[in-house]
């Protein structure tokens, strides 16, 4: 349905993006035991579930046909309750002409995740970003020092991600009743901000958090701008 943002990113003189978040897997094909059945005897297999997240931006036409290849091989190859793109998928995506960052906290699920984000560094390099935001949260606090670790180790930028479910904070009610209407609750929102605030407000949040500097904070927020460089995109009304 990207014609829509599209449209509305036309009529306000905005800059139109194509990309995805993504669920991924390492392995979209392997089937893993989990089990005995008890009527029969035989192992029980089971596809991964893991459905952990990633952005993929398009900075080219190219990246945006490539983006669309696999997102449709997840729906078909790849789907498993959800689509799901997998490591094989990801890096056979042109480095050149896509962006690739690591989304929210439910990228991080994989024990050998940090070996994952050497892979799809060396394959993407400079359009491989670590996303770093600013929930006022344990768990974000502490994947964040864990980012910042990575970013010094293996020489990754950091890149700030908002996770806006809504522009002003007043609006959060209407979210509530679109979850509501689908009858999904999340657990573990307490401390998550989802509106869309400015620099200022960004950079308050994540100084509270007390892992970066603020020079890391300010490079972090400028890394942003790497969508003003990706090519613009014009459909046939």
């Amino acid at each position: 349905n990207y014609y829509v943002p599209y449209s509305i990113a036309k009529e306000y003189g905005l800059k139109f993006v194509f990309g995805a978040e993504a669920y991924w897997v390492k392995d979209r094909l392997k089937e893993y035991p989990i089990g005995i059945n008890e009527k029969t005897g035989e192992t029980k297999y089971s596809k991964d579930k893991t459905n952990c997240h990633i952005v993929i931006l398009a900075k080219t036409e190219k990246g945006r046909q490539s983006i669309n290849d696999i997102l449709a091989e997840a729906s078909i190859t790849g789907y498993y309750y959800r689509p799901r793109v997998d490591l094989e998928l990801l890096l056979s995506l042109p480095p050149e002409d896509v962006f690739i960052n690591t989304a929210c906290i439910a990228f991080w699920h994989y024990e050998d995740i940090e070996d994952i984000v050497i892979k799809l560094h060396n394959h993407f390099k400079e359009n491989f970003m670590l996303e770093i935001q600013y929930h006022a949260t344990e768990k974000q606090i502490n994947l964040n020092k864990r980012i910042l670790e990575l970013s010094k180790k293996y020489n990754i930028e950091m890149i700030v991600g908002l996770d806006s479910h809504y522009i002003y904070p007043k609006d959060s009610s209407q979210r509530d009743y679109v979850l509501s209407a689908k009858n999904v609750h999340y657990e573990d929102e307490d401390g998550w901000y989802m509106d869309y605030p400015d620099d200022e407000t960004v950079m308050k949040r994540f100084l509270e958090q007390g892992v970066f500097t603020k020079e890391q904070i300010q490079k972090a927020m400028d890394n942003t701008d790497i969508t003003l460089t990706f090519e613009e995109f014009y459909f046939n009304d």
